[in-house]
C-alpha cells in the first residue's frame, strides 16, 4: 500500500499545474474524503473540480469526465476496476487515475490505475483515512487534517469492537496530538451528548431485552439500579453528563441482563457492546450535536444522503453559520427514518430463510434503505439473531442494503461483505462492504434471494 501511496503522491504532484478532477462517496466516509482532498489542493494551489456519486456503475461511470489530466476516486472504485477499465479502453483515456479506497478488491487489475487500498496489507481503515494517508504522505506536518479521517472512520462504524485499531488508531493518535480529538471510555448508546438517558437506552438493540422500545421498563430499571446501588441516576439526562461511576454500575448491570437474553456461545462477546471508547471534538460545546463523532456522522448524512452537500462540508469545515440548516435536515432526516419505520412494522412482510431474513418494498427511497435496515431489529418481529436484507426499488434496479446486530457479527462470524458481493454477482448486479454492513444494487432480484443462503455460508 505505502508503496502506491508513493507512486500516487509523485503523479498528483506531477499533475499539480493541470487539471484534476475528484470523485468521492456520498457518505459521512466520502464527504471527509472530500474535505481531506480540498484541503490538499487548496494548500497546494492545484485546479480541481469535485462531484460526488452514489456508487460507480455502468450508467454512472458516465459522469465521470475522462478529459482531465487526472482523476482521484476515493471511497469507492476498489470493487469496480473492470467498469472503469472497460471506460477506460472506450474512451482512450492513457493517463493515470488514483483510487484511494478501503473497500474489497475486485481481481481486475488495471495498468494506468494506482490503487492505494489498505486491504493489500490486511490493515484497517476508511476511504478518509486512505486520503488523509495520502496527505501526509505529500506533507507530513498535515496532522489537523487526521480528525476527518476519525470522523470518517466512526462513521463507518469502524470502531465496531469498541475502539478504532489498525491504521485508525495511529491516525486516532495524529488527531489527539493536534488537539483535535479526545477518547474517553463510555457506554455504547447512541445520543451521548443530545439524547437523555432513557431514549438512548429505548434504542439500544445490539442485545434484545425487555428494555428496548419500553420507557416504562427502562425508568423501574433505572429506580431498581438506583435503589441496589443506593445512587440517583436521572434518566432525563444525557449520558455525557452523568458521572462515569454511574456509567460503569450501568454497564455491569446492562452486562447481567443481557448475558440472560443471548446464546451461551455468545457470552464473551457482549462486554464488548456495552462499554468501550468514544470520540469527542475537543473544541465543540458539550450538548452540540457536533461534539460526539457518532451524533456528528449523523448529522452529516442528513445533509448528504439528501444531496445537501454544500452543508455538509461546511459543518465540517467548522462554518457554524450552516448549524441551524444542518438540524433542519436532522429533522427531516429523522421523521422519514420514523415513517419507514412505522411502514415496515405495518405494511411489508419479512420473509423468513434459515441463515436470513429479507424484505422488499418500493416505498422507502434508496438512500436511506440501509439505515432502516439497520433500525428495524427495534420491530418484534425482525428475528435478532439472523442478519437481514431490505430491497428496495431503484430506478432501473433493486437497491440491496444488509445488517446484522454487531454482537452477531462478532459470535457467528459472519461476513456480509463478502455474502452480498457473491450473490448480486449472480444476480446481475454489483456489491461488497463490510462484514456487519454492506450493500449492493442488482436486476435480478429472484437470483439474488436464491443465491444468498449459500453465499452466507462461504
Amino acid at each position: 500500500m505505502f508503496k502506491e501511496l508513493n507512486k500516487a503522491k509523485e503523479i498528483f504532484l506531477k499533475n499539480k499545474n493541470n487539471k484534476v478532477l475528484i470523485a468521492t462517496h456520498i457518505d459521512t466516509d466520502g464527504l471527509t474524503s472530500m474535505v481531506i482532498l480540498k484541503k490538499i489542493v487548496e494548500r497546494l494551489e492545484v485546479d480541481a473540480d469535485f462531484i460526488f456519486l452514489k456508487q460507480i456503475n455502468e450508467e454512472t461511470i458516465d459522469d465521470i469526465d475522462f478529459d482531465y489530466d487526472l482523476i482521484i476516486l476515493a471511497d469507492f472504485g476498489s470493487g469496480q476496476l473492470s467498469i472503469i477499465k472497460e471506460k477506460i479502453e472506450e474512451v482512450r483515456y492513457n493517463k493515470k487515475i488514483i483510487i484511494l479506497d478501503h473497500h474489497q478488491i475486485e481481481k481486475e487489475r488495471v495498468e494506468n490505475i494506482i490503487l492505494v487500498n489498505p486491504l493489500t496489507e490486511n490493515k484497517e481503515t476508511c476511504g478518509a483515512g486512505v486520503c488523509y494517508l495520502f496527505a501526509k504522505a505529500i506533507n507530513s506536518n498535515w496532522i489537523d487534517l487526521a480528525k476527518y479521517a476519525v470522523i470518517g472512520a466512526v462513521g463507518d462504524v469502524q470502531n465496531i469492537e469498541g475502539k478504532l485499531k489498525s491504521l485508525n488508531r495511529e491516525i486516532l493518535c495524529d488527531a489527539i496530538f493536534a488537539g483535535d480529538v479526545v477518547i474517553k471510555n463510555d457506554l455504547q448508546l447512541y445520543g451521548r451528548q443530545t439524547r437523555p438517558l432513557f431514549v438512548s437506552l429505548r434504542y439500544w438493540a445490539d442485545v434484545r431485552t425487555d428494555l428496548l422500545d419500553n420507557d416504562l421498563n427502562i425508568i423501574k430499571y433505572i429506580n431498581y439500579i438506583n435503589k441496589k446501588y443506593g445512587i440517583d441516576i436521572d434518566p432525563t439526562k444525557s449520558l455525557a453528563k452523568l458521572p462515569y461511576s454511574y456509567k460503569k454500575i450501568i454497564g455491569n448491570e446492562l452486562l447481567i441482563k443481557s448475558l440472560q437474553y443471548v446464546p451461551p456461545h455468545w457470552a464473551k462477546y457482549v462486554p464488548k457492546v456495552i462499554f468501550g471508547e468514544v470520540y469527542e471534538l475537543s473544541y465543540e460545546d458539550e450538548g452540540s450535536y457536533l461534539k460526539d463523532l457518532e451524533e456528528l456522522s449523523t448529522c452529516i448524512n442528513s445533509c448528504s444522503r439528501y444531496g445537501d452537500y454544500e452543508t455538509a462540508i461546511n459543518i465540517l469545515l467548522g462554518n457554524k453559520k450552516y448549524y441551524n440548516k444542518m438540524i433542519k435536515n436532522l429533522e427531516r432526516h429523522r421523521k422519514n427514518l420514523r415513517e419507514a419505520l412505522n411502514h415496515i412494522k405495518t405494511e411489508v412482510e419479512i420473509k423468513k430463510e434459515k441463515n436470513f431474513q429479507y424484505f422488499e418494498t418500493d416505498k422507502i427511497k434508496p438512500n436511506i434503505i440501509g439505515i432502516v435496515a439497520g433500525m428495524s431489529y427495534t420491530i418484534d418481529e425482525i428475528d435478532w439473531q439472523k442478519p437481514i436484507f431490505a430491497i428496495a426499488e431503484d430506478e432501473n434496479s433493486y437497491k440491496v442494503s444488509a445488517r446484522c446486530p454487531k454482537l452477531l457479527c462478532f459470535a457467528e462470524n459472519i461476513d456480509l461483505g463478502k455474502a452480498i458481493k457473491i450473490a448480486s454477482e449472480k444476480a446481475n448486479g454489483s456489491g461488497g462492504g463490510h462484514k456487519f454492513a454492506s450493500g449492493a444494487y442488482i436486476k435480478n432480484k429472484e437470483e439474488f434471494i436464491k443465491c444468498l443462503s449459500e453465499a452466507l455460508k462461504v
